[in-house]
């Protein structure tokens, strides 16, 4: 198990090698997490790490947000977040839209619905970096055909655990251990509120709150008022 500073010369690109090969784990400023490549095999790599329960779901960690918005379905998006602008006030959460007809269903799509977190410094920088390795890959029956290429991101602990999502390097690298992963980045860490970020989701008329996190009262406040559904 190899642990670098993600601000490291050199870690964003060791990184973007590891995540080909096998699931890595990558300290984000308030979670722990693990990204794999966007493809099914990385999908069951990540399976087997997590020992994954049925009925999950992966995010993604958004890179380009252009990349990530030209997925959705722009009539199924509030007429006030059309576009990357709007979504930008919206960097600390996990972005949940439609990708794709509510009938398809896969490891990293839900009834149609995607999820990913957006971040931004050396984190999004990684985040590019990854999604740009995968520009050119085979079509995949992860994402139905139109491909997408940000890492998959979930939480650094075995599914279900009771003690939730970890939140520090002790138990991040412990786990990393008994799963025999190769690579964790360590960054920086924030101040105050830890844990797994805020989930919401847009839909046409609302913004569905999916899980409660780190700031949610604050982008609560970004949202107009006639999509609050909380």
């Amino acid at each position: 198990m190899k642990v670098i500073d993600i601000r490291d010369p050199g870690a964003i690109d060791r990184a973007v090698h590891a995540v080909h090969e096998a699931p890595i784990v990558v300290q984000l400023p308030t979670v722990f997490v693990l990204l794999g490549a966007p493809t099914s095999r990385g999908a069951s790599q990540l399976d087997r790490t997590k020992s994954r329960l049925a009925g999950k779901n992966y995010g993604t960690a958004i890179g380009a947000l252009e990349h990530f918005l030209a997925q959705a379905r722009p009539d199924e998006l509030p007429r006030e977040f059309r576009g990357a602008a709007p979504f930008g006030a919206m960097t600390g959460t996990f972005i949940r839209l439609r990708f794709r007809d509510r009938r398809f269903d896969s490891s990293a799509i839900r009834a149609g619905t995607h999820q990913g977190v957006l971040l931004d410094g050396v984190h999004r920088a990684l985040f590019r970096s990854i999604e740009a390795s995968f520009a050119d890959f085979m079509p995949d029956p992860l994402w139905g055909g139109a491909n997408y290429g940000a890492p998959l991101c979930t939480s650094c602990n075995e599914s279900g655990h009771p003690e939730g999502s970890i939140v520090a390097e002790d138990r991040a690298l412990a786990f990393a251990r008994s799963r025999g992963l190769g690579l964790m980045l360590t960054g920086p860490r924030a101040e105050g509120e830890l844990g797994s970020y805020p989930i919401l989701g847009f839909e046409r008329d609302r913004v569905r709150v999916h899980r409660e996190g780190p700031g949610l009262a604050a982008f609560k406040n970004r949202i107009p008022e006639r999509l609050g559904s909380w």
